[in-house]
């Protein structure tokens, strides 16, 4: 070694001068925590009533398909096909927002109330 160059030794800290993850300053508060805060009325409802109107349509579409419920025009408005793709389309996120709720109700490990995105303004 050079003259002016000094030589660092590294030791290993004692276990008790490790923090212990206890700090106050960077723990969330439970009432802002967004994994705790539940979901707002509107965001509930709204999934729940998307569940609801794509059972309908495509209940309407089934009774349709199988001659139970006949559709005047069909052809021309394409009325069959019409509830078959809006009964997709609101069934789906409909489905996601409810069976999040029902997980994490049930307290099944991996979900949070995080999941679900948020229609409160």
């Amino acid at each position: 070694m050079g003259a002016g160059v000094q030589r660092r030794t590294f030791a290993r800290l004692d276990t008790l001068d490790e923090p212990s993850g206890d700090d106050p300053r960077f723990t969330m508060p439970a009432h802002m925590d967004p994994k705790l805060r539940k979901p707002g009325k509107k965001t509930v409802a709204l999934g729940v009533g998307l569940t609801f109107v794509g059972c309908v349509l495509l209940g309407c579409y089934l009774l349709w398909y199988f001659g139970f419920m006949p559709i005047p025009d069909d052809e021309e408005r394409g009325t069959s096909l019409a509830l078959l793709v809006l009964g997709c389309i609101t069934l789906a996120p409909g489905l996601y927002v409810t069976t999040i709720l029902a997980a994490v109700w049930r307290g099944i490990p991996g979900f949070t109330y995080e999941m679900i995105p948020s229609f409160e303004d």
